[in-house]
Parts: structure tokens; C-alpha cells; sequence
């Protein structure tokens, strides 16, 4: 194997590359573990494929800046911007501090992380065999065993693999910060040091996916609590958020967890070319008691899909085509004033849309033809890529055919006719249960993430070929995590 594939599964440094653009990336290094030094001088190395360099980037001993403000021990970090990129490309990633060899006097380098990226392509034809968009959400890291970043690594590395990602959406509950015992610590101190560990020990988990970017992050309630911004029921793990000082350090720690690590925002844009649209929306972290996102960025949403010259994809942190959350687990449709106004204007769009999303642990594919138009609403959910363990498990769940929504939307929204939903087979990921298994006490949705390849046709139509890949499940002959289905399911947008 190519050296640029070793992993580095033992060190606790994280290098991220968040959002690309056709000619720039955002890059993310630093440790969120709480007993590593400061270094003195690093260098960010960036090379092509032919290993030319492209750029170096350094940060200075007095560059670092704390990811959680609140606490002063030894996790640190820095975000750096690399321009002028050529579009369409792939880069490499190098990360090296230089340290005095006090024998020699020579300054050595010691190898910190490596990754990859592509730039945004301006075609979606133009990039190996299509541009490819990788989907997961919900990562419970204890029982993973760096199985996802093997088999997220596995695709992107091999030759033989029909696909490999391009660039990645989290779509949320990346981290579970209300999750265990530890969660009912009535001092401040070690609520705000349990959510820094929970951030360090998930992103280790999910280095193969970080490093080799970009990604796009959305979260959901765990970033948080469960069902937040409320704090409601009987669920043991957030009773401590009664507590006024708890909920404040829990609150605050977790936000800048999000702000400056997962680097979340409202809502962001980018296009493929005239191929294809992208709009990425957080539907947690702003979220209110009334609103699921201030007014001014529902308007951008629905400003986006009026907008469309090309189908359209919008990431959710929840999805689209649901039944309406209960008060313990609200959900979008339970904003039904936002939830309306963007459910009309996918109804009234002049492009296909397709919605991605995750949350509800377990992954389905589905599409609804709306009465008297032309273009339609397409669903891809991807959850999860680690499922709830112990007595946490019960929150598993599977694709259930006789409960399935039968027509969307579920709640009335003026001016749109309910239409029935169409589950084309195979329209979920497969599921599993071992009686002795006492790591999961139901049948679970197996773990999985998803890939999407997007091609344009000469008929000017965008095809997109799904796949789930089962990260616990590997092929023997070449290492590659099996597929669910036998044949991709494609899509047809217009």
C-alpha cells in the first residue's frame, strides 16, 4: 500500500478538511485531548498526485486556539485556507512539526496526520466516473472499532471499488453528549471536560472519514441533549440540565463544540457546474422553542429551491418525509410554519428535488410525484453509522413497511395535495439481531453510510446511483465493505 494510506490510528492529533470549493479548501488541525503540548512550529504540506508541492502552511506556538473556551487545559487547535487550487483536482496532506533534536541540533520532522482532498469539479462528469457524495449520521463510537474509518478509507483507496467519495455530509449526532452516567456529574467542571472527551474520543473514531474531505457538518439534538432546545420526560441522562449552573456548561461547551470544531452554520450553498445545486441546512443548532431556523434563513432555503436551474439537493439534519414528532421528540414537521413554507416551495420548484438526511436510525430511500406537476421530491436517509449500545440500544431502530408514512406531507400544508409516497425495493438498509448479542437489545439497522454518483445524461437528465455500504461487513478478496444491495438504486432528476 501506498504510504499515503498508512493510518495513524495511534496518535491523538485530528486533521479535518472541512467545505472545498472548485479552487480552495478549509483546513482543520489540532487535538482535542487534553494532554498533548503545544508544538512550536507545524507545517501543513500540500502536494498533487505527482507529489509536486503546491503549499505550505505553518502555524506558530502562538497560532493555537482553544476549541472549548471554558476550559484551559491542553486542546487546541487552528483552521487554515488554502487558495488558488485548481479545480477538479486531487491534494494531499502532510502534517509535520519540526522539533530540536537536542543531540544534533538539527530540527527533525515528526509525521502528525496525512489526508486528502478533492476540489468541487465544474462538471459532474468530469471527475472520475461521476462526482460522488458519501452520507452518514449518527456515530456512536464504542463498539465501532474504527470500522467506519476502515471501510470509508477502504473506498476511497482501492482500485477495484465502483466508487469512492468525493466529499462527505454529516448530517448530524456525530457526537452523543447526553449519553452514560457520567452525563448526571452535578459540577460544571467535569460537564464541561466530558463533553471535550466525548468530542475527542468520536472524532478518533472518525479520522479516515475527517481527513479525507471535504465535509460538510449538520448536527442534530445529541450535539446537545436529546430533543433540544427542550429539556423535557424522564430520560435520566439530562436531569442534570434542571440544574441552572449544568445546563449552562453544558450548553455552552457543547456550542462551541459545534462553532469552532464541526464548524456548523445556518444554511450554505454551492453548485456543480449548471448540473446540479447543493443546499446545506442545519436544522438544530438554531433552532428555538418556535422556530427551527431564524426567519432570514428559511427565506435563503426556499430562495435557493425557487431559484433552481438544475435539480436540486438539499441536506437536512432531519427529514422531509416524516410523521410529526411527539413533544418529547420533536422533529421538522413539528415547526410546521417553517415546515410548510419549504414544503410549498419544493412543490412549486421547476427542478426535481432530492432531500438527504439521517436522525432516525435507519437508512430508506423514497420519492413522491406531486399532484399536477411535473418535478418531483426524492428522500435518501443514511443512519447510522454506529448504532446506541447497552441500555441506550433501545433507541435502535428498523425500516418498518406496515408503519411507513403513506402520504406526504404528513400535516396539511395550503396549496400542496397530499400524494402517496412511493418505497421503490429495495428502499431500506437491512437489519440484525443476535440473541446473544447483549451489546443491542432489539433488531438494529445495520451500520452503514451511503454514497451518491451523480451523472449527467445526453438528455440532459442527472442520474444518481445509491449505494450503502455496511461498515461492519468486509469483502475478504479485497477489503472493501460489502454493498446492502445487489444492484445500486438509481434515481432519474430532472
Amino acid at each position: 500500500m501506498d504510504d499515503k494510506w498508512l493510518s495513524l490510528t495511534a496518535n491523538k492529533w485530528s486533521l479535518v478538511i472541512h467545505e472545498v470549493t472548485n479552487t480552495s479548501a478549509t483546513l482543520w488541525f489540532g487535538t482535542l485531548y487534553h494532554n498533548l503540548r503545544k508544538p512550536d512550529k507545524v507545517s501543513i504540506i500540500i502536494t498533487k498526485n505527482d507529489d509536486t508541492k503546491v503549499k505550505t502552511l505553518t502555524i506558530k506556538k502562538s497560532d493555537w486556539e482553544r476549541p472549548f473556551k471554558d476550559i484551559t487545559s491542553q486542546r487546541f487547535y487552528k483552521t487554515k485556507d488554502v487558495k488558488k487550487l485548481e479545480s477538479g483536482q486531487r491534494y494531499w496532506i502532510k502534517v509535520v512539526e519540526h522539533l530540536r533534536n537536542t543531540a544534533t541540533g538539527n530540527l527533525d520532522e515528526i509525521l502528525l496526520a496525512r489526508g486528502s482532498f478533492w476540489t468541487l469539479p465544474q462538471e459532474v462528469n468530469s471527475i472520475d466516473q461521476g462526482f460522488t457524495v458519501a452520507l452518514g449520521s449518527c456515530f456512536f463510537e464504542e463498539y465501532d472499532g474504527g470500522q467506519v474509518s476502515t471501510s470509508y478509507q477502504s473506498l476511497i483507496a482501492s482500485d477495484e471499488a465502483p466508487v469512492r467519495p468525493h466529499i462527505t455530509f454529516l448530517a448530524g449526532d456525530q457526537v452523543y453528549l447526553d449519553i452514560g452516567l457520567d452525563s448526571l456529574s452535578p459540577i460544571p467542571k467535569e460537564v464541561r471536560d466530558r463533553v471535550a472527551d466525548d468530542y475527542a474520543s468520536q472524532w478518533r473514531g472518525l479520522r479516515n472519514v475527517l481527513c479525507h474531505g471535504g465535509t460538510w457538518f449538520l448536527a442534530d439534538d445529541h450535539e446537545y441533549w436529546n430533543n433540544y432546545p427542550f429539556v423535557e420526560g424522564f430520560n435520566p441522562f439530562i436531569q442534570a440540565l434542571r440544574i441552572p449552573k449544568i445546563k449552562k456548561a453544558w450548553k455552552n461547551t457543547a456550542h462551541d463544540g459545534l462553532v469552532n470544531v464541526q464548524r456548523v452554520q445556518p444554511v450554505r450553498t454551492f453548485k456543480i457546474g449548471n448540473d446540479v445545486s447543493f443546499c446545506i441546512a442545519d436544522l438544530r443548532s438554531f433552532r428555538t422553542k418556535t422556530r427551527v431556523l431564524p426567519a432570514a434563513e428559511i427565506e435563503t432555503i426556499c430562495h435557493w429551491v425557487k431559484g433552481l436551474k438544475s435539480p436540486g439537493v438539499l441536506v437536512l439534519s432531519q427529514p422531509i418525509i416524516e410523521k410529526e414528532g411527539s413533544n418529547s421528540d420533536r422533529n421538522f414537521v413539528s415547526y410546521s410554519k417553517d415546515y410548510n413554507v419549504v414544503v410549498k416551495a419544493i412543490h412549486d420548484a421547476s427542478h426535481d428535488v432530492l432531500v438527504l438526511s439521517g436522525d432516525i436510525h435507519y437508512g430508506r430511500i423514497c420519492n413522491v410525484e406531486f399532484e399536477g406537476r411535473s418535478n418531483r421530491l426524492y428522500e435518501v436517509v443514511s443512519s447510522p453509522m454506529s448504532n446506541l449500545s447497552g441500555v441506550s440500544s433501545v433507541a435502535v431502530a428498523r425500516a418498518d413497511k406496515i408503519n411507513r408514512l403513506k402520504y406526504f406531507p404528513a400535516i396539511d400544508v395550503n396549496g400542496v395535495t397530499k400524494a402517496a409516497i412511493n418505497y421503490n425495493a429495495p428502499w431500506s438498509v437491512s437489519t440484525e439481531f443476535k440473541l446473544f448479542d447483549l451489546r443491542y437489545l432489539r433488531e438494529r439497522t445495520k451500520e452503514h453510510f451511503m454514497t451518491l454518483r451523480f451523472n449527467k445524461m445526453d438528455s440532459g437528465e442527472l442520474t444518481v446511483e445509491v449505494r450503502a455500504w455496511l461498515c461492519r461487513e468486509q469483502r475478504s478478496a479485497n477489503g472493501l465493505p460489502k454493498e446492502d444491495w445487489k444492484k445500486p438504486v438509481k434515481l432519474i432528476l430532472k
